[in-house]
């Protein structure tokens, strides 16, 4: 019989995985890192987080899973839902960078020197 363990976070828990590892989930919302817990709560099923930073993060309860689960396809209609389609890409950077030309680094070390 394997008994699975739950972990609810708090405001003051630490993530201990991952590249936040380190961080508590009141650090993630100082460096609004709110997509990164979102993911976290629908995409791993041993972790939830208490009932008021899921209000925080915007998860209501029609979002809300029954864990220990995870619920990949809830989550990508929650971010449609909450924050829209993705953005076309900037056309006009994209035709910038492909007009600016990459100097040689002789030509550079010129310039630094004070030559023209």
């Amino acid at each position: 019989m394997s008994a699975t363990i739950l972990r609810t976070l708090t405001v003051k828990s630490k993530l201990k995985f991952g590249k936040y590892k380190d961080y508590t989930v009141e650090h993630l919302f100082g460096m609004r890192k709110n997509l990164d817990l979102i993911s976290i709560y629908f995409n791993l099923s041993n972790i939830t987080f208490v009932d008021d930073i899921l209000d925080e993060l915007g998860i209501t309860s029609e979002f809300r899973i029954e864990k220990p689960c995870k619920d990949n396809d809830m989550y990508k209609v929650f971010i449609l839902e909450k924050y829209g389609k993705k953005q076309a890409p900037n056309k006009t950077l994209q035709k910038m960078s492909a007009t600016t030309k990459a100097y040689r680094s002789d030509y550079l070390t010129r310039l630094n020197h004070g030559h023209k």
